[in-house]
């Protein structure tokens, strides 16, 4: 189990902690798959004191300023941010998600999604960062973002959530990954791309579920990233 003020989550089978300050609550995770070396994938969990909220947020969404997004990046090892998306807001069962993603490549060549998810509780709040290897986000997207929903906040106690990968027929560019609650609400949390540098990654048909996702406002691919200026 890792706690910190103001949270608890259990570690699944397969994931290792490479770094930690458990008197803080500060825990760095890699996935079943990636490696300590070349940190293929790997998630970060912060409580977030109500002092550093309102900065926090405001950080989050100046990220399209790229001084600001390259000085957050560089802490992950990303050597260049190439893409930027709009933060938003997600209800999420803990709380409200404040979410912002980007793209850029490591230090050692290989393109990453970054996700950066605030939520906020009723009385605490989390930091989670996700980075995953594009080439390879089909192996830590799905095990990374279910530990994202299974954060317990403080006074509160999430129902039991399921992840579901949708493609809209009409959209076979990118893989939307979703929370299913108990009670069938689907919560969209992010985008993937099935060619990554005009490689395959992913074969809709044989493993992904398809239907209409038109409507959660989330569209991700090369041709919807913003790019960010030099």
């Amino acid at each position: 189990m890792l706690a910190g003020p103001g949270y608890s989550v259990a570690l699944p089978p397969g994931f290792t902690v490479v770094e930690s300050m458990p008197a803080m609550g500060v825990y760095r995770l890699l996935p079943p798959g990636a490696t300590p070396m070349d940190r293929e994938a790997q998630l970060q969990i912060r409580p977030v004191q109500p002092f550093e909220l309102q900065p926090l947020l405001q950080n989050i969404y100046g990220f399209e300023n790229p001084w600001v997004a390259q000085m957050n990046a560089a802490g992950l090892g990303i050597a260049n941010v190439t893409g930027m998306l709009p933060a938003r807001q997600t209800p999420l069962p803990q709380g409200v998600g404040h979410i912002r993603e980007f793209e850029g490549f490591t230090f050692v060549g290989f393109p990453v999604r970054v996700m950066v998810i605030v939520i906020v509780g009723g009385q605490a709040a989390v930091e989670v960062v996700v980075m995953m290897n594009l080439y390879r986000w089909t192996e830590f997207a799905a095990p990374c973002l279910s530990l994202v929903a299974q954060i317990t906040l403080a006074g509160t106690a999430p129902p039991p959530v399921q992840m579901q990968a949708m493609v809209d027929e009409q959209r076979q560019d990118q893989v939307e990954l979703q929370l299913v609650t108990a009670d069938g609400e689907t919560i969209p949390l992010t985008a993937l791309p099935t060619h990554v540098e005009g490689n395959l990654v992913v074969n809709i048909g044989t493993v992904i579920k398809t239907g209409n996702i038109n409507g959660t406002a989330i569209a991700i691919g090369e041709h919807t990233v913003a790019k960010v200026a030099s």
